[in-house]
């Protein structure tokens, strides 16, 4: 069961690029520690290795696979060809940022420009053969570049992108090198040492170590050139030759040792089946108990990572903050106050409980036993004399002096016995903020203002003197300056309403700030109150030497950089560059205290603020600033369901879609500080914070190239500004491209005046027609009417000559004209009926027909040889196109004209057929008929009849046909297509015009 365990562990070569790593003078026991499990993300709680890129991420190998961790989440990876539980077994990462892992299926290399937005395809793989030979067991670079690799069937080097072996048949567990380059490798067998050319082995170790030859797990030599021996009797370890055998150790074989690490400060760590140890001079220094570590790992910001036996991933980190409670000798943990001495010397108030002092390591209480009547310390100065003075929530106010308390109160002139803040004047006074007003003692007189001296409100919480002498009173109602003997208001702004203002003060440069939990940091400018920050909500103040602001808040202890403040008020639309201390830091409680102050610095430059559960220590000079900038990634993108690699940019199809985008800012020192902004141009019109959940949601990205900006902050509160920048494209529908818009545009100009053109050309058409139908009638015209009455002048004429000479004569051309005047009236009722055109627009056309035949029936003068006229309908009846009525309407009339006048006929019949795809309309009389030669030449010499008729039909597509035989009669047919015919809605009209006539000409 050993041996498998051992098989599988590795150690990490890489080396922190700072140097950092956990303090070894902190007490063992004292490292933070946070576990990391299933629960959390991991894949398994078996880990075998860790290691971290250069972007920040740490990889994390299980028994059950691979994962990367940025600090909050751990996102599974699944390497190319390789189930995504594969058991990763070992890690590394090169000098030129690749990174190694050793798997159950052969050896991966993730490229460096794989790493940021993982891509398997990127990955490559290296087999050392079938089976178990493709078992990576353990990695290791040596000096000279050279990548080993040790499987369950032997070692090989990586040559020239194959897998080479060097030592075959053995199961190799753990690979090390010593000093002189030789390799340290524990096999199936035991410990041998390659030399580069062959295997060497000491006979006589195994019995200096008092085991046997398998039961070395692990040898290693530090960079002070001691060798360090891992067996199933402990650690041991050979110095200057002679062999050191580190507590405990012995062959009962109850502390059995697996793994020995040095970290970048040379300390060692060392696993054991009993606990996790810290090495060092006089023996191993348990860590965590009954911890069974894999691999361990230091980082580049000094933190300690350990992967377990079934634990899961553990990370130690120092202990920022120092706590110190009734361990070291406080009453009580709720301390309240806080005071550095001219000398020093630290005091501390708690709440109802004293007064005490740090002497060394622990504190000294004075309460009541010692003539501090009232316990609850509020608020602490000292003055001049170098008095400690006291102010007590219900005793007043006290001065320690020469080891004894004198009590001031209410029967001595203070004007209330809450003091909640001491201030000591530089000319000697005193001024102490009372919940009944603000009380200035001075020759051990008291004189006290109130409301009536111009005080906002009797409950003051604070008082300060700046450096110019000017007192400042703050209130439960705002903050008031002593102006002559009275207080004058400081106006606040409308947005500010009414705030409690717990402190004041100035800092190196002269600026004034209140501090409200309410909204945060404000400054005093010109008599008026300028809010500077609300994100920090604090209730003290200091700054150090380095002019970094340092608040004790509610939510924990906060530093600013006083130009970052600076910048705060001048650059709202940027970010506040701090850094936050919790919990997660070693604070028990991030609450700070609230008495006055509750902050403060000794000359030894460490930092200590009040809680509620003890007092708080950071020291500075160990706080540096880290500037460098998170690692910023995109992880994912999701649209609808459909969940993407990031890549280069995201393309998303036309169309709305459901788009997440998942991101993350990289920093696993201090990632509960890490703060993430957003925003999408041409969408978001500020920066957004990003939540936990670190993704970003849209539902509609307008079409386009858009930038997704992302800015964030490394753990220590310093933003990257700049921040990253991915590119989202929205395609457009068709209809939504420039070239559509274009083309629409055109199309509709064309369509303008192409409608232009058609209107155009049916005016034209109109006017024709027009045109035409007044040449017609001016033939017609000169045809009969103006001819007969030419005709009719030269008869009269004739007569009015013989009347003299031949008056009978004379009256015979009379007749002659009378009879050829009644002629020229029937020619010009013809003419007039013409013109009535728009009778058959208002009548049903057989209507208009029927009308017609019955008025050219009765104009024939001979009753007796008066022509009958019959009209007969067929089909169903449809009402026919306006236009073409009109049209069908004349055509019938010249026709039924010309057989009423000229064919002598007795019976005149007319035909309207209505089918579903023909109208027809055939007129047939049994008169003369027409003779052969008219039409054979399609028209009588000097008459426009026939040829009229053929232009309408042909006008308006339709079909003539013309029968007739000499005594035979004659025929005329018309016919049109229903769906020209027809009349339609008006649609199909409008349509209608770009339909091509489908009628044959007419001849």
């Amino acid at each position: 069961m050993r041996k498998s365990t051992v098989g599988v562990l590795i150690v990490l070569t890489i080396v922190a690029r700072h140097g950092l790593a956990l303090d070894p003078l902190q007490p063992a026991s004292s490292y933070l520690r946070k576990d990391f499990t299933i629960e959390d993300g991991l894949p398994d709680n078996k880990v075998n290795a860790v290691a971290q890129t250069r972007n920040g991420l740490l990889w994390v190998a299980t028994d059950r696979g691979l994962a990367m961790f940025d600090g909050e989440r751990f996102e599974p990876v699944r390497l190319g060809g390789v189930s995504k539980e594969t058991r990763v077994h070992s890690m590394l990462t090169t000098p030129d940022g690749d990174l190694w892992v050793g798997t159950d299926a052969g050896l991966a290399k993730i490229s460096r420009t794989a790493q940021d937005h993982f891509d398997r395809s990127l990955v490559k793989l290296y087999h050392a053969g079938a089976g178990l030979s493709d078992v990576i067991m353990c990695l290791h670079i040596s000096r000279d570049g050279a990548l080993w690799v040790g499987t369950s069937q032997g070692l090989y080097r990586l040559d020239r992108g194959s897998l080479v072996s060097v030592i075959p048949d053995e199961v190799i567990h753990v690979i090390e090198e010593a000093s002189n380059g030789h390799l340290l490798i524990i096999t199936g067998q035991g410990f041998v040492e390659w030399d580069g050319s062959r295997i060497t082995s000491d006979p006589g170790l195994v019995s200096r170590l008092g085991v046997r030859t398998n039961e070395i797990t692990q040898v290693f030599e530090d960079r002070q050139g001691v060798t360090w021996f891992s067996t199933a009797a402990g650690v041991a370890r050979r110095v200057n030759g002679s062999i050191e055998r580190l507590t405990p150790y012995g062959a009962s074989r109850v502390a059995p040792a697996f793994r020995v690490y040095e970290d970048p400060q040379g300390t060692v760590w060392a696993d054991t089946g009993l606990a996790f140890f810290r090495a060092d001079a006089t023996g191993l220094k348990p860590v965590a108990p009954e911890l069974h570590a894999r691999c361990i790992y230091s980082d580049p910001d000094g933190d300690l990572w350990v992967g377990t036996e079934g634990n899961g991933l553990v990370r130690f980190k120092d202990r920022t903050i120092r706590m110190y409670t009734m361990a070291d000798g406080l009453p009580s943990n709720f301390t309240t106050a806080v005071l550095s001495s001219h000398d020093g010397t630290l005091w501390v108030g708690s709440y109802c409980d004293g007064l005490s002092r740090l002497d060394g390591q622990r504190f000294k209480t004075y309460n009541e036993k010692d003539g501090l009547s009232n316990s609850c310390v509020w608020g602490l100065a000292e003055d001049g004399n170098h008095d400690i003075w006291i102010g007590t929530w219900g005793g007043g106010l006290y001065r320690f002096r020469d080891g004894r308390f004198t009590q001031y109160s209410t029967p001595e002139g203070l004007a209330g016995v809450v003091a909640l803040c001491v201030v000591a004047a530089r000319d000697g006074s005193l001024w102490v903020a009372t919940t009944a007003g603000l009380s200035h003692m001075q020759n051990g007189h008291f004189r006290n203002y109130t409301t009536a001296d111009g005080l906002s409100s009797y409950w003051v919480t604070t008082v300060y003197q700046d450096r110019s002498g000017d007192i400042w009173a703050g209130t439960s109602a705002g903050i008031d300056r002593l102006a002559g003997d009275r207080f004058v208001p400081v106006q606040s702004g409308p947005e500010t309403g009414v705030v409690r203002y717990v402190m004041l003060r100035e800092d190196s440069f002269g600026d004034i700030y209140a501090l409200a939990s309410e909204n945060g940091i404000s400054r005093i400018e010109n008599n008026r109150l300028v809010n500077v920050n609300e994100i920090i909500r604090p209730t003290g103040m200091v700054e150090s030497s380095e002019h970094d602001f340092w608040f004790g808040a509610r939510n924990g202890i906060f530093r600013v950089a006083a130009a970052d403040l600076k910048r705060e008020e001048s650059d709202r639309g940027s970010p506040l560059n701090y850094t936050a201390f919790s919990r997660v830091d070693g604070m028990d409680s991030k609450v700070c205290g609230e008495g006055r102050p509750n902050i403060a610095i000794t000359p030894d430059g460490k930092l200590w603020v009040t809680t509620v559960r003890g007092l708080a220590m950071l020291d500075l000079r160990s706080q540096p600033h880290r500037n460098r900038k998170p690692a910023i990634l995109m992880e994912e993108v999701d649209v609808g369901r459909t969940k993407r690699d990031p890549g280069a940019e995201a393309v998303l199809a036309p169309g709305a879609y459901h788009v997440e985008l998942h991101f993350t800012a990289v920093d696993i020192a201090s990632s509960e500080n890490v703060r993430i902004q957003y925003r999408l141009d041409s969408v978001d019109p500020a920066w957004l914070d990003a939540d936990s959940t670190r993704v970003a949601i849209y539902t509609y990205i307008p079409v386009g190239v858009h930038s997704f900006h992302i800015r964030a902050s490394n753990g220590d509160g310093v933003w990257d500004r700049e921040g990253i920048v991915y590119k989202i494209t929205q395609q457009p529908y068709f209809y939504e491209t420039g070239i559509f818009r274009v083309a629409a545009v055109m199309a509709g100009f064309l369509l303008v005046a192409g409608l232009y053109r058609l209107r155009l050309r049916q005016a034209a058409a109109s006017l024709s027609a027009r045109f035409d139908e007044r040449t017609r009638i001016a033939r017609n015209l000169h045809d009969t009417l103006f001819q007969s009455f030419h005709s009719l002048m030269f008869r009269m004429q004739a007569a009015r000559n013989m009347l003299p000479r031949r008056p009978d004569e004379a009256g015979e051309s009379l007749d002659g004209a009378i009879a050829a005047a009644e002629q020229a009236i029937d020619e010009g009722r013809s003419a007039i009926q013409d013109l009535r055109s728009q009778a058959a627009d208002q009548n049903d056309i057989t209507e208009s027909l029927t009308v017609m035949g019955h008025e050219l029936a009765n104009s024939q003068q001979e009753e007796a040889n008066r022509a009958a006229f019959h009209i007969t309908v067929e089909g169903e009846r449809h009402a026919l196109s306006p236009i073409l009525q009109d049209e069908v309407y004349r055509v019938a009339r010249e026709v039924l004209r010309n057989a009423f006048q000229h064919a002598h006929a007795t019976r005149i019949e007319a035909e309207i057929r209505y089918d579903s795809s023909l109208f027809r309309l055939r007129i047939r009389d049994d008169g003369t008929g027409i003779d052969p030669r008219v039409l054979k030449e399609g028209k009588r010499a000097g008459h426009w009849g026939l040829p009229g008729i053929r232009e309408r039909a042909k006008r308006i597509g339709a079909q003539l046909d013309l029968w007739s035989e000499v005594g035979a009669g004659t025929e005329v047919e018309i016919s049109l297509p229903a769906s020209l015919a027809y009349a339609q809605s008006g649609d199909s009209r409008r349509f209608t015009l770009f339909r091509k006539k489908t009628g044959t000409d007419a001849h």
